[in-house]
C-alpha cells in the first residue's frame, strides 16, 4: 500500500493539498495531505517499522471526546461527554499516547475558517491539561467532496475511514499501529483504524446487545463498546 512522507513544500499554501494537525502545545505543524503531486511514497518508512516503543489511542472529537453539536465550532458549547475524562486519564496511566483525529467537513463548506478550527483546538488542549490530560496533536481533515469551498471540495486520502491522519500520525511518532487503537462514535472511525492497521473500537449504545444491522470491513479488527469508559476499563491488565 503506497503511504505519502510527509515533507516541506515550496509551493503557496493556497495551491497544496493539507491535513491539518494542532500540537496541544502552542507550537504548530502543517503537514500535506497524504495525497498529492510531487511527493515520494516509502512504505517501509512509515508502515514497517520494527522498533516501535509506542502505543496510542487515536480519538475522534465531536460524539467521542464532546457532546456531538454538529459542526462545533465555539469552546463554550464544547462539554464533554461523562466519563471521558476518567477514560483519558486512565489511558495515560496504561501509557498510551493520546491523539484527536477529526474530520471536519465544515471547513469544505463554508461553515467556519480553519483558522476557527485551530483556535478551537487550541483552547480544548488547554482545558483537557487542567484536567491533568495532554492530549499530543490534534489532526483534522477540512475536505469534503461535496464542499462549497473549492479548494476543499475533493476526495483526499486523510477523511476517516481513510488512514491518511492516522499513517501521518504513526510516522511523526513512531507508533506501534498492532498495538493502538482508533476510537470513534462512527463506523468511519473504527474502519480508519483498522485501515491504519491498528485496532478500530466503535463507540454504540447497544453494543453487545443488538444484532448487527449491516457488515462492516475489517469486523475482525473492530470491537464495539458501550462508552469511552468501558472501552478503557477493558485495557486494564493487557
Amino acid at each position: 500500500m503506497k503511504v505519502t512522507v510527509p515533507r516541506p513544500q515550496k509551493r503557496p499554501v493556497a495551491e497544496i493539498d493539507f491535513c491539518y494537525v494542532n500540537g496541544a502545545l502552542p507550537s504548530f505543524a502543517w503537514p500535506p495531505c497524504l495525497q498529492g503531486e510531487g511527493h515520494q511514497t516509502r512504505d517501509s518508512q512509515l508502515l514497517d517499522k520494527r522498533e516501535t516503543s509506542r502505543k496510542a489511542v487515536f480519538l475522534d472529537r465531536d460524539g467521542t471526546l464532546n457532546k456531538n453539536t454538529h459542526y462545533l465550532i465555539d469552546f463554550g458549547s464544547f462539554e464533554l461527554i461523562p466519563g471521558v475524562a476518567s477514560a483519558l486519564r486512565l489511558f495515560q496511566k496504561l501509557n498510551y499516547s493520546l491523539f484527536v483525529v477529526s474530520n471536519q467537513s465544515g471547513v469544505a463548506r463554508g461553515y467556519f475558517p480553519l483558522e476557527a478550527v485551530e483556535a478551537l483546538h487550541r483552547k480544548i488542549a488547554s482545558h483537557m491539561t487542567d484536567l491533568g490530560i495532554r492530549l499530543e496533536e490534534f489532526v483534522f481533515c477540512p475536505h469534503h467532496p461535496e464542499g462549497t469551498i473549492a479548494a476543499y471540495a475533493k476526495e483526499c486520502e486523510c477523511r476517516k475511514p481513510k488512514p491518511g491522519m492516522l499513517r501521518y500520525l504513526a510516522a511523526k511518532y513512531d507508533i506501534d499501529m498492532a498495538g493502538s487503537f482508533m476510537v470513534g462514535d462512527n463506523e468511519s472511525d473504527a474502519l480508519a483504524g483498522a485501515n491504519a492497521g491498528a485496532q478500530g473500537v466503535w463507540l454504540k449504545a447497544d453494543a453487545g446487545v443488538l444484532p448487527l444491522t449491516r457488515q462492516v470491513d475489517n469486523r475482525a479488527n473492530i470491537k464495539e463498546f458501550v462508552s469511552l469508559l468501558d472501552f478503557a476499563e477493558s485495557l486494564k491488565g493487557h
